[in-house]
């Protein structure tokens, strides 16, 4: 166990961040000066290391101790109430310190939160050249020029796509189906085995066309630029139910503004060639299928039914079908995994030839079975995760793949990132419209985030999300009030 102690939890959040980038995994506990003093013996042996943040108007004062002993302090001068000039300062001194007890470098530094790629943007609209914005990630975050870099040229072939669209006249539109063939070991998506969900997916489907109903009726005044259906599975409807959901979209929108039409048919064991017929005959565009990994043992450790066979196998058949963009996911630092697998699933994947690749960091979710049972798997996950995303991008390099979009999640090992690679003009511009949160988007299903930009002069001044609930049946009941939020979030916004 590692204790933080601190004066003020301004800053709890971060500091958690930057401890868990470092031991993933291990469980924090949070304690004021006062409560410590009042700890018995007992407790203070469970402590692995102990780190106190005391914050003051002048100066913050750090240490870290191990069993009593202090092994490293550090100063962070200013006011720490002034969260904008002072937040950096302290995670960059926090993260120095962790480095140099544990011995390792980040490649992305004191950085943390979602969206890397948002220093480079925010500059890029300010006009500053490219070796600019990659020394301020160097002398502001420690980032490596690897990840500097990295983050800068996505952030530039982001803006060539962001300048393409109008956010007063174009939106997005993202349909949740939150249904799986099982449950995957790393997941924490509102995901739900559709075997146990079968008979309510019927009236799920109803539901989502009535929603979609008004989201095309709020909209009728705009351009339809991207649509996205994802989940869970989308191709774990069955084959009647997928054909009426891709027939109420064609019919209940116009398309003919549209540039993209993706639908992940991520799981293997969902697909069919009639269920690939019907995504190609109703104007899909991009499909993703997701092998995560090409070797048998590790499918089974995380929970999936199908094998890499059966991957060789969808790939053909949307081929076969007349798909020319698919995406394919994989994961780096699966329990178990190596440089080497991640060499063989590679390879394999070469043989298939896909236009794009978004290659995952693991992450240690909240609500996945691998946090839950953490300790069953802890000396099978690989911590030189990075190695593995390097020989990715060298894979991605040599087919003519370029980064394109980038994000991360909380508890990611290493601190790393998720990256989408891919061939010039295939790049998903769904995925970068909602990453940047340039456009707003429109959400339908279960779990479903509708995202909805404020603009004055052109300028976000705002952006607001309207949820859906994340429980099935209580959408199907409560579909009306569904609506009804979109109905309120948009009335009375600023879009000029």
């Amino acid at each position: 166990m590692i204790l933080l102690v601190q004066n003020n939890a301004e800053y709890e959040v971060d500091l958690r961040a930057m401890i868990g980038a470092f031991f993933l995994g291990e469980k924090v506990r949070t304690a004021s000066p006062s409560e410590v003093a009042d700890y018995g013996r007992q407790m203070f042996t469970e402590i692995k290391l102990m780190i106190t943040a005391l914050y003051d108007e002048r100066n913050t004062s750090i240490k870290m101790e191990e069993h009593g002993r202090v092994l490293y302090s550090a100063y962070v001068y200013g006011d720490f109430s002034d969260r904008k000039r002072f937040r950096n300062k302290l995670k960059l001194a926090i993260y120095r310190l962790l480095s140099e007890y544990t011995g390792r470098i980040l490649p992305w530094g004191s950085m943390t939160g979602m969206r890397p790629t948002k220093v480079a943007s925010a500059a890029l609209e300010k006009g500053k050249i490219k070796e600019d914005i990659m020394e301020y990630y160097r002398y502001t975050y420690d980032v490596t020029e690897e990840k500097a870099k990295l983050a800068t040229e996505v952030a530039i072939s982001e803006k060539e796509v962001i300048d393409t669209v109008n956010p007063v006249t174009d939106y997005s539109l993202y349909i949740g189906i939150p249904f799986c063939p099982t449950r995957c070991l790393y997941c924490s998506f509102a995901a739900y085995p559709i075997i146990e969900y079968e008979s309510m997916v019927d009236d799920y489907v109803e539901a989502l066309k009535q929603e979609l109903t008004y989201i095309s009726f709020l909209n009728r005044h705009r351009n339809l630029v991207t649509i996205y259906i994802g989940g869970g599975t989308p191709t774990s409807l069955s084959e009647k139910q997928l054909a009426e959901l891709m027939s109420a979209v064609e019919s209940t929108f116009d398309l003919s503004h549209l540039r993209e039409f993706t639908v992940e048919a991520g799981r293997p064991d969902s697909i069919t060639t009639e269920k690939l017929e019907i995504l190609k005959k109703h104007r899909c565009t991009r499909i993703s299928i997701n092998p995560q990994t090409m070797n048998s043992h590790t499918l089974r450790v995380i929970g999936r039914s199908h094998t890499p066979a059966d991957i060789k196998w969808a790939m053909n058949e949307a081929r076969k079908c007349g798909f020319k963009n698919i995406n394919m996911d994989i994961i780096a630092g699966l329990p178990g995994e190596n440089l080497s697998d991640m060499e063989y699933t590679l390879s394999e994947l070469d043989k298939m030839n896909p236009e794009s690749l978004t290659v995952h960091s693991l992450a240690l979710k909240r609500a996945a079975k691998l946090n839950q049972s953490f300790d069953d798997y802890k000396n099978e996950i690989n911590v030189d995760t990075d190695k593995m995303l390097q020989l990715a991008a060298k894979w991605t390099a040599k087919r003519d793949m370029s980064p394109y979009y980038l994000y991360r999640q909380k508890n990611i090992a290493g601190n790393l990132e998720n990256v989408g690679y891919a061939k010039e003009g295939m790049e998903c511009i769904y995925n970068i419209l909602i990453m940047e949160e340039k456009l707003d988007t429109f959400a339908a299903g279960a779990g479903a985030v509708t995202r909805l930009l404020n603009l004055e002069n052109g300028a976000i001044t705002r952006i607001d999300r309207v949820e859906n609930v994340k429980n099935v049946e209580e959408y199907i009941s409560r579909l009306d009030e569904m609506i009804e939020r979109k109905s309120s979030g948009t009335a009375g916004r600023v879009l000029t």
